[in-house]
């Protein structure tokens, strides 16, 4: 699914819901009629902002700022729109409706931006009776053939055995999807009782994840945004902390509603699946666009690694694998020769073994990244993978196995 079809959304943000104020409109335009005729026509039908600017404008503004309930962007004078509403959509929140408007007058252009999400296209010159037709439409989330289920990536993390620091990478992942690729990204820690991925980001977790998975009928999207606990502008985390001692077994069903109400409001879902032995984590896996599998160079750990890898080639979902060989140079890792006769194939990525840098930053509560750069280098290329973006070959782990 392209990027940009994460751009929509079927209901008004919480907070505005909350206030009852409906959708807020931000616009940009590059000339000065069709911003003329938006200062007449939008404020009558809902809270709006005009500026001067076009896609390119908006995706910068967004980058740095909370996007608004609808968009409309003009397209008037790029040379690749599609391109530019990819990068639109990499920093804009899921919910957001998109109206387009442009000078060409191409069928082949308006179905283009109808398939990847965008709820209408309107030719210049604008004119007030199409103009309102179109955000009343957008407003009350009714656009003629829109497709229903405009969700964000949902990124599965897995370990292929306890130990192998599955919360390190998923972690570190969220951080990065929403610190380098500008996406407000969802952290999900699926293990209520001992996960510890609030506790990397030394966040006190909410009990309200346990509430949303035993009874997801009474969730709604203001519940949610409540139950989330803010570690940056663009990353927000659902965790428990439950008694040990309580019996907890999430439904497959429940866990799948919650998030997909995750990925209709955020760019990114990243979900800490443990070894994926439960039918909650089995659920995420078979329903993730991305799985990301980690492994070590422990005997144990390749052993454990191979069976898993095909265990996940063979499921149902078809989502793409992501192999990730965790720890590279720990001491007691197998010997280059032997780890690529037993994998057959170099893992996607590796990520090398720095555990003083590890430390200090989980004690801080921030990301290694920040502040190790070697391991900033390899999870700039995970990340980027995850996110389809480009990124530099740099032949890390060829380099490892040559050695």
């Amino acid at each position: 699914m392209s990027l940009l079809a994460t751009l929509l959304g079927d209901a008004p943000s919480p907070a505005d819901a909350a206030r009852g104020t409906g959708p807020r409109l931000l616009a940009y335009v590059a000339d000065a009629a069709s911003a003329a005729l938006l200062t007449r026509t939008a404020p009558s039908l809902l809270p709006c902002e005009v500026r001067t600017g076009d896609i390119r404008s908006a995706a910068r503004d967004l980058e740095r700022q909370r996007s608004p309930d609808l968009l409309l962007v003009d397209l008037s004078g790029v040379a690749d729109p599609l391109a530019a509403m990819e990068a639109l959509a990499g920093v804009c929140d899921p919910s957001v409706r998109v109206i387009a408007v442009g000078d060409s007058n191409d069928i082949g252009l308006y179905r283009d931006l109808r398939r990847i999400g965008v709820t209408d296209y309107l030719f210049k010159p604008l004119s007030r009776d199409l103009l309102e037709s179109a955000l009343r439409a957008a407003g009350a989330g009714t656009a003629a053939d829109e497709a229903p289920g405009r969700l964000g990536k949902l990124v599965a993390v897995i370990g292929a055995r306890g130990g192998v620091g599955t919360t390190t990478v998923a972690v570190h992942l969220g951080c990065w999807l929403a610190d380098g690729a500008r996406g407000r990204t969802a952290l999900v820690d699926l293990d209520l009782q001992n996960g510890t991925v609030a506790l990397a980001l030394n966040l006190r977790p909410e009990p309200a994840l346990r509430e949303a998975v035993e009874a997801p009928d009474r969730v709604d999207d203001v519940f949610m945004e409540r139950a989330m606990i803010a570690a940056s502008d663009r990353l927000s985390v659902l965790a428990a902390e439950e008694p040990v001692e309580d019996v907890i077994d999430i439904a497959p069903t429940a866990a799948l509603s919650v998030l997909n109400r995750l990925q209709a409001r955020h760019n990114y879902v990243v979900v800490d699946a443990g070894r994926a032995q439960g039918g909650a984590a089995r659920a995420a896996l078979e329903a993730a666009s991305i799985a990301v599998l980690v492994g070590d160079a422990s005997v144990a750990g390749l052993r454990d690694l191979v069976r898993l890898r095909a265990a996940i080639a063979r499921r149902s979902g078809g989502g793409r694998l992501v192999t990730v060989l965790n720890r590279r140079g720990a001491p007691g890792e197998l010997p280059a020769a032997d780890l690529m006769r037993t994998l057959g194939e170099p893992p996607e990525h590796a990520l090398p073994y720095r555990p003083v840098p590890l430390a200090v930053a989980a004690g801080v509560g921030e990301p290694a990244f920040r502040h190790c750069r070697r391991f900033r280098e390899a999870m700039e290329r995970l990340g980027a993978d995850v996110a389809g973006q480009p990124a530099a070959q740099d032949g890390l782990f060829r380099r490892w196995v040559r050695r």
